[in-house]
């Protein structure tokens, strides 16, 4: 029995499909590059574009329902948010999930302050920021560069965070 022509077959596949995987990593969104635009839908239907956010700060922060450390920190961002929206933050929970129902629930139950999109597909977390992980949190300066990639649980009201969104705030 000879399996040469289909392990080749398989192998080429392999290559290919790392390939094109690669290529998309490669070009995802870097610290001090401008943030990519994307569009995505919140939960209620409305269109949020990032690039119609330009002037602000923005925090990405990618989460879903079955992440115990993204829920543990949205208290903290929820704080966060409501402290400094006024000096123009923006924060956006993308959720990953692939169903919209969990996600309704969790941002009821948590009481989610801030916007909430939903990046079923993954197009933006995967292809557009290059992401694996949750929670990661993206931090965009005014002028719409991003500044900080953040990966992990935080405590959104500490003096490290704060100086980082202060940093925002200002620009830079």
């Amino acid at each position: 029995m000879n399996i040469g022509l289909p392990l080749k077959t398989f192998s080429l596949g392999l290559v290919v499909s790392f390939c094109l995987f690669a290529g998309t990593a490669a070009q995802a969104a870097r610290v001090n590059d401008k943030a990519p635009n994307f569009n995505l839908k919140d939960l209620n239907g409305h269109k949020v574009t990032l690039d119609e956010l330009k002037g602000n700060a923005v925090i990405l922060n990618f989460w879903s329902t079955t992440c115990p450390p993204c829920i543990a920190e949205i208290p903290g961002l929820n704080t966060l948010y409501r402290d400094m929206r006024a000096k123009g933050l923006i924060v956006l929970g993308i959720a990953i999930d692939s169903s919209e129902k969990p996600v309704r629930e969790q941002a009821n139950r948590l009481k989610i302050e801030y916007p909430v999109l939903l990046d079923s597909e993954k197009n933006v977390y995967f292809d557009t920021f290059g992401l694996f992980g949750q929670p990661v949190s993206i931090l965009i300066d005014r002028s719409g560069i991003v500044r900080d990639k953040l990966i992990g649980q935080l405590d959104w009201n500490s003096a490290q965070i704060k100086g980082k969104v202060q940093k925002l705030l200002k620009g830079r």
